[in-house]
Protein backbone atom coordinates (compact mmCIF):
# COMPACT_ATOMS: atom_id res chain seq x y z
CA UNK A 1 0.00 0.00 0.00
CA UNK A 2 1.24 3.40 -0.91
CA UNK A 3 1.21 6.46 1.25
CA UNK A 4 0.53 10.29 -0.21
CA UNK A 5 2.45 12.86 0.87
CA UNK A 6 0.87 16.05 1.09
CA UNK A 7 3.56 19.43 0.60
CA UNK A 8 1.32 22.07 1.68
CA UNK A 9 1.86 25.79 1.97
CA UNK A 10 -0.63 28.18 3.31
CA UNK A 11 -0.55 31.19 1.43
CA UNK A 12 -2.57 34.46 1.52
CA UNK A 13 -2.57 37.56 -0.12
CA UNK A 14 -2.03 41.08 1.61
CA UNK A 15 -3.00 44.66 0.77
CA UNK A 16 -4.04 45.99 -2.71
CA UNK A 17 -4.85 43.39 -5.71
CA UNK A 18 -3.85 45.64 -8.12
CA UNK A 19 0.07 47.03 -9.10
CA UNK A 20 2.83 44.43 -9.88
CA UNK A 21 3.69 43.82 -6.27
CA UNK A 22 2.07 41.72 -3.72
CA UNK A 23 2.79 40.73 -0.83
CA UNK A 24 2.17 37.20 -0.08
CA UNK A 25 2.04 35.47 3.56
CA UNK A 26 3.39 32.00 3.36
CA UNK A 27 2.74 29.95 6.18
CA UNK A 28 5.32 26.16 6.91
CA UNK A 29 3.47 23.20 6.71
CA UNK A 30 5.32 21.75 9.94
CA UNK A 31 2.89 24.75 11.61
CA UNK A 32 -0.73 23.92 10.50
CA UNK A 33 -2.42 21.39 12.89
CA UNK A 34 -5.57 20.99 10.84
CA UNK A 35 -7.43 22.60 7.75
CA UNK A 36 -10.43 21.97 6.35
CA UNK A 37 -10.70 22.21 2.28
CA UNK A 38 -13.56 24.59 1.47
CA UNK A 39 -13.32 25.22 -2.06
CA UNK A 40 -10.54 25.87 -4.74
CA UNK A 41 -9.17 29.75 -5.48
CA UNK A 42 -7.67 31.26 -8.07
CA UNK A 43 -4.33 31.14 -8.23
CA UNK A 44 -2.82 33.70 -5.48
CA UNK A 45 0.66 33.36 -7.65
CA UNK A 46 0.62 34.75 -11.12
CA UNK A 47 3.68 32.12 -12.11
CA UNK A 48 4.34 33.88 -15.26
CA UNK A 49 5.16 37.21 -13.37
CA UNK A 50 5.92 35.41 -10.26
CA UNK A 51 9.38 35.61 -8.64
CA UNK A 52 10.60 34.48 -5.34
CA UNK A 53 13.92 35.51 -3.80
CA UNK A 54 14.65 31.91 -1.72
CA UNK A 55 17.64 33.03 -0.42
CA UNK A 56 15.79 35.54 0.48
CA UNK A 57 13.05 34.27 2.41
CA UNK A 58 15.36 31.79 3.97
CA UNK A 59 17.74 34.72 5.17
CA UNK A 60 14.87 36.45 7.31
CA UNK A 61 13.50 33.36 8.33
CA UNK A 62 16.75 32.82 9.88
CA UNK A 63 17.04 36.07 11.00
CA UNK A 64 13.57 36.05 13.25
CA UNK A 65 13.95 32.77 14.47
CA UNK A 66 17.66 34.13 15.99
CA UNK A 67 16.00 37.28 17.06
CA UNK A 68 12.94 35.37 18.51
CA UNK A 69 15.65 32.65 20.36
CA UNK A 70 17.38 36.11 21.55
CA UNK A 71 14.10 37.36 23.44
CA UNK A 72 13.33 33.93 24.65
CA UNK A 73 16.79 33.91 26.31
CA UNK A 74 15.77 37.49 28.01
CA UNK A 75 12.20 35.92 29.53
CA UNK A 76 13.20 34.20 33.24
CA UNK A 77 11.77 30.96 33.92
CA UNK A 78 10.07 30.69 36.93
CA UNK A 79 10.69 33.97 38.38
CA UNK A 80 8.29 36.19 39.71
CA UNK A 81 6.84 39.12 37.16
CA UNK A 82 8.39 41.82 39.91
CA UNK A 83 11.91 39.85 39.07
CA UNK A 84 11.57 40.24 35.40
CA UNK A 85 10.46 43.59 35.33
CA UNK A 86 13.44 44.00 37.77
CA UNK A 87 15.82 42.37 34.70
CA UNK A 88 14.13 44.58 32.04
CA UNK A 89 14.99 47.42 33.99
CA UNK A 90 18.18 46.94 34.59
CA UNK A 91 19.17 45.61 30.72
CA UNK A 92 18.43 48.67 29.70
CA UNK A 93 21.67 50.43 31.47
CA UNK A 94 23.55 46.88 31.87
CA UNK A 95 24.53 44.00 30.10
CA UNK A 96 22.26 40.76 31.75
CA UNK A 97 20.79 37.80 31.47
CA UNK A 98 19.52 34.61 33.35
CA UNK A 99 21.10 32.00 35.31
CA UNK A 100 18.02 30.15 36.35
CA UNK A 101 16.54 32.53 38.67
CA UNK A 102 19.68 34.48 39.03
CA UNK A 103 20.12 37.88 37.21
CA UNK A 104 23.52 37.76 36.11
CA UNK A 105 25.04 41.49 35.41
CA UNK A 106 28.12 42.17 33.23
CA UNK A 107 29.10 38.59 33.51
CA UNK A 108 30.17 39.18 37.18
CA UNK A 109 28.15 40.19 40.03
CA UNK A 110 24.70 37.98 40.61
CA UNK A 111 21.43 39.38 41.48
CA UNK A 112 19.76 36.35 43.86
CA UNK A 113 16.05 36.56 44.61
CA UNK A 114 14.60 38.42 46.07
CA UNK A 115 16.46 40.77 44.01
CA UNK A 116 16.98 43.52 46.53
CA UNK A 117 20.44 45.49 47.16
CA UNK A 118 21.16 43.21 49.81
CA UNK A 119 20.98 40.29 47.30
CA UNK A 120 23.75 41.12 45.32
CA UNK A 121 27.23 39.21 45.32
CA UNK A 122 30.49 38.82 42.92
CA UNK A 123 32.23 41.05 40.72
CA UNK A 124 34.73 43.86 41.79
CA UNK A 125 33.72 45.99 44.60
CA UNK A 126 33.38 48.77 42.03
CA UNK A 127 30.63 46.79 39.92
CA UNK A 128 28.93 45.69 42.91
CA UNK A 129 28.22 49.01 43.99
CA UNK A 130 27.08 50.02 40.62
CA UNK A 131 25.21 47.10 40.28
CA UNK A 132 23.31 47.75 44.23
CA UNK A 133 22.70 51.90 42.95
CA UNK A 134 21.25 50.77 40.22
CA UNK A 135 19.09 47.79 41.13
CA UNK A 136 18.19 50.20 44.26
CA UNK A 137 17.16 53.70 41.42
CA UNK A 138 15.14 50.89 39.46
CA UNK A 139 12.95 49.34 42.15
CA UNK A 140 11.92 52.68 43.10
CA UNK A 141 11.01 53.43 40.00
CA UNK A 142 9.51 50.29 39.52
CA UNK A 143 7.62 50.90 42.98
CA UNK A 144 6.46 54.52 42.46
CA UNK A 145 5.52 53.00 38.87
CA UNK A 146 3.40 50.83 40.67
CA UNK A 147 2.17 52.82 43.00
CA UNK A 148 1.03 55.47 40.43
CA UNK A 149 -1.40 52.88 38.38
Amino acid sequence: MSSLTWVFFGVSQEGSKSGPRKNLRLLKANYIKEFTFLRQAEDPLDLKNCYLDLFSLQAREESAIRQAEIEAERIGVGVTAEAQNIFDALSKTLPVRWDKTVIVVMDQVRVSHPYFPESVSGGTPAANERVKKVLELERKRLHARGSSS
